[in-house]
């Protein structure tokens, strides 16, 4: 067999080398665990999943990060593992004369040479064929979804490799700012348009399911949409609207507060309440058909000045509002969502002066509370589909509070697939 040497620098593989793997018993590695050396040259036979189900399936490629068993002869003397032009992560106990167990490095390549390289301790290199498949882009989402003229939109997914581009609707290319393997930021260009975009590698291109500016199924803009209850809540646009007026959650919150604010109909800055019914919605807010509202979520835009103790409480109830009792003191007409970014860390957060697009899954609404003297919520109740076109927002405060300050805004509340 022959053999190749290995230039760490250059890459240079395919330089004749005579000498072979070390010929011995075995080798001590310096916490005296024993590792095998070959008695004769190495050679890959196949390689296949280590997944002991999918075992008898050899493999020609594989995708970033994929775990797989390079099986042979004599590979005990294998020292390095590369992919192309990245080094893999290999440990001496899943190194054997038979078998090596790696992982496919979860990183692309730069230079792609379609070959799987052994390396040994005197740098001496056996090639063999195979491929790291590279994904397409996946678009997650992105950090705001209404991003004012001339903001950098961030991107967040996964494969997301130079050259690159990002097409917005409207048939206009944003410039790229910063990119990583799993973070796009791009220049939101002059001329582009409410809808999807559409991110190009490469290794092929997607389009994303979340709109730029997203329009659709808007069920609250505080704008021409508005609340209609008994509180409507409070409404501003001094502090860097997005799309004019937003909805206003403000004050300074005990432990457990229960507080409703001023009575009907004021401009409460702790709850609003968005009835259904003849002087509103008659429907449910998305398609209603067996389990829809798995296939959902709540979708708004947030700025959050300061927000430290305290959940908003997100209310479904019925498109009739029809003997609702969703809302601050209990909810067993259908499961609530609860909202409280600062629980993360336990610390105070604020969004540094921006916007951002909080998505909170249907399947999340799964809570229901009912303890008369403070505020605990409780997972398990069951979502009730025909009790989502009423929709309240209620800010109850937690035992973290103690009379601090409380501020962030809300707008264009939407129910829309992800």
């Amino acid at each position: 067999m022959k053999l190749t040497k290995y230039i760490t620098g250059a890459l240079a593989f395919g330089i004749a080398c005579s000498s072979l793997f070390v010929v011995s018993s075995c080798e001590e590695t310096g916490d005296g665990m024993s590792i095998e050396n070959p008695d004769g040259p190495p050679v890959v036979d196949y390689i296949r999943l280590t997944n002991p189900a999918s075992s008898d399936s050899l493999l020609v490629s594989a995708s970033l990060g994929t775990g797989i068993a390079i099986v042979g002869k004599n590979l005990g003397g294998t020292r390095e593992v590369w992919f192309n032009d990245r080094k893999a992560v290999i440990n001496p106990i899943w190194v054997t004369n038979k078998t090596i167990l790696v992982s496919v490095p979860s990183f692309a390549p730069n230079r792609i040479t379609n070959v799987l390289y052994l390396v040994n301790a005197q740098q001496d290199t056996l090639k063999h064929p195979f491929i790291v498949s590279i994904p397409p882009p996946v678009l997650n989402n992105v950090r705001n979804e209404w991003p004012q003229a001339g903001e950098n939109l961030v991107i967040n997914g996964n494969y997301f490799f130079e050259p690159l581009t990002v097409e917005f609707s409207g048939g206009v290319t944003g410039q790229v700012v910063s990119v990583t393997q799993n973070q796009v930021e791009v220049t939101v260009p002059t001329g582009a348009t409410e809808g999807p975009i559409t991110l190009a590698t490469n290794f092929g291109e997607a389009e994303s399911s979340f709109h730029i500016w997203d329009k659709r199924n808007i069920v609250l803009n505080f704008d021409d949409k508005v609340a209609n209850g008994w509180r409507i809540g409070l409404r501003e646009n001094t502090d860097g609207p997005i799309d004019g007026n937003y909805l206003v959650v403000r004050g300074n919150i005990a432990a457990n507060q229960r507080d409703e604010g001023p009575g009907a109909p004021a401009q409460s800055p702790l709850c609003m309440e968005f009835w259904g019914g003849p002087a509103g919605r008659t429907e449910n807010f998305y398609p209603l058909y067996p389990n829809s509202y798995r296939d959902y979520v709540v979708k708004f835009e947030a700025k959050i000045n300061k927000w430290y103790g305290g959940y908003l409480n997100l209310c479904l109830s019925t498109p009739t509002h029809s003997g609702s009792n969703q809302e601050i003191w209990s909810n067993s007409l259908n499961a609530r969502g609860i909202w409280g970014p600062w629980a993360a860390t336990g610390a105070e957060v604020n969004t540094n002066g921006r916007w951002i697009t909080v998505i909170i899954p249907l399947t999340e609404f799964q809570y229901y509370m009912g303890a008369p003297n403070n505020v605990v919520y409780t997972p398990g109740q069951k979502f009730i589909e025909t009790a989502a076109g009423s929709f309240s927002t209620w800010l109850l405060g937690s035992p973290e509070n103690s009379g601090n300050a409380v501020e962030f805004y809300i707008d264009n509340i939407r129910f829309v697939k992800p």
